[in-house]
């Protein structure tokens, strides 16, 4: 889908760049635009999802965090109110 975007997009400015009508003019602008968006979005959401940590941790990792946590600290009461 990404590389089909991005071959309308190239169409749709072959299509203004070398249309005698302004009305193909405006539809290849507008495809070329549309699709352009449309392919850097779908890079984008690529390259994010190759370089993002998973959702859910582990049962291994959620330990591993818990032991990095300092024990807490005896506190005082909270105080009582009148």
């Amino acid at each position: 889908m990404r590389w089909g975007l991005a071959a309308a997009a190239v169409l749709g400015v072959l299509v203004a760049a070398f249309s005698r009508s302004p009305g193909w003019v405006a539809f290849g602008v507008f495809v070329g635009l549309v699709c352009a968006i449309g392919a850097a979005l779908a890079f984008i959401d690529l390259q994010i999802r190759a370089t993002s940590r998973p959702e859910h941790m582990t049962q291994g990792e959620l330990d591993a965090l818990k032991a990095t946590l300092k024990t807490p600290i005896d506190r005082l009461p909270p105080p009582e109110s009148r």
